[in-house]
């Protein structure tokens, strides 16, 4: 790959990480913060070739990112970037997939499967999962909300035993959902194909 090209994508990082100053962050947490969208804009700029539909990816992970670090860090998804998400994914399915029964069918699986939990858990899940859920499934469509919910729930249940064993969370514990949505979504966005193949291969 073109070094100049490399380097764009982790200042392209480093000016989204640099955004976390105003949420008066430490400059570690901006430096990882920097590293990790730079990875996420150079792995979908080794799939998708440089024009707008790569900048809608970019704006998609980017707010993904924002929304998985804020929930960790202060247990809140903020309604301004879902907002943002969600008219950028209408216009992004406007513009490139024309399939906007799949993007409806999507918001509406994602928003009814983590709703229901919202409403038998009891405090267990919180409101703005369901709406990030939503907007997330207006991305993905139904197959790909799918797979971001199992890696969400997976990945979720995992960190959740290991916090336990470790004694740094108990039962009582309130574990942000959030990062593990945005994991799955990022996940799905980049890589849904080879998960769903290499999932029905199980059983072929």
């Amino acid at each position: 790959m073109n070094l100049l090209l490399l380097t764009g994508y982790f200042l392209s990082g480093a000016a989204a990480g640099n955004l976390l100053k105003y949420c008066s962050d430490s400059t570690f947490h901006r430096i990882c913060f920097c590293v990790l969208t730079g990875f996420l804009f150079l792995l979908a700029g080794l799939r998708t070739p440089l024009g707008i539909q790569l900048f809608f990816i970019w704006l998609f992970l980017f707010c993904i990112a924002i929304e998985a670090y804020i929930d960790y860090r202060f247990m809140i998804l903020p309604d301004e970037i879902l907002l943002i998400l969600l008219l950028a994914g209408f216009l992004n399915q406007g513009m490139y997939f024309n399939s906007f029964w799949d993007a409806f069918s999507g918001a509406l699986t994602g928003s009814l499967l983590i709703g229901m939990i919202y409403i038998l858990s009891k405090g267990g899940i919180g409101l703005g999962d369901v709406k990030f859920s939503a907007v997330l499934g207006l991305w993905l469509g139904v197959s790909g909300i799918l797979v971001c919910l199992a890696i969400a729930f997976l990945s979720g249940g995992i960190a959740s035993v290991l916090l336990f064993l470790s004694g740094k969370a108990s039962m009582q514990s309130k574990i942000p959902f959030g990062p593990f949505l945005g994991i799955g979504a990022v996940l799905s966005m980049l890589f849904s194909f080879r998960i769903l193949s290499w999932y029905w291969s199980l059983f072929i």
